[in-house]
């Protein structure tokens, strides 16, 4: 018996619900975008430290950090809110007042 709907996907995927403008879906629909690939591109970019968080730019400068040697990303878009900031990090995180931060402080990033 054939196989019915869309082929088996390389990863494990869930189904979930996405609010998004009504033009924006209107416009992926006339240009016939796959949509679910769109948006696991963009997260793909935004977990793997490729893409800004606050601007969405990939003009970023990568370094180490000297205390844990995790790797971060500091944005170089001149209009970004947190331009030359570190905006993104694999340095291990701790829970402080209810949102996670880097345990590496900018100092000892810097090795300060």
């Amino acid at each position: 018996m054939k196989r019915v709907g869309r082929p088996p996907l390389p990863y494990k995927t869930r189904h979930v619900m996405v609010n998004m403008k009504d033009e924006h879906y209107e416009h992926m629909r006339q240009a016939n975008t796959n949509m679910s690939e769109l948006i696991n591109h963009y997260l793909d970019n935004l977990f793997l430290l490729k893409i800004c968080p606050v601007c969405f730019t990939d003009d970023l400068r990568r370094t180490n950090c000297a205390k844990c040697g995790g790797e971060a990303i500091f944005c170089h878009n001149p209009e970004c809110a947190d331009h030359l900031h570190r905006v993104g990090n694999t340095c291990p995180q701790v829970m402080w007042f209810g949102k996670m931060k880097p345990e590496c402080t900018p100092e000892e990033f810097h090795g300060e």
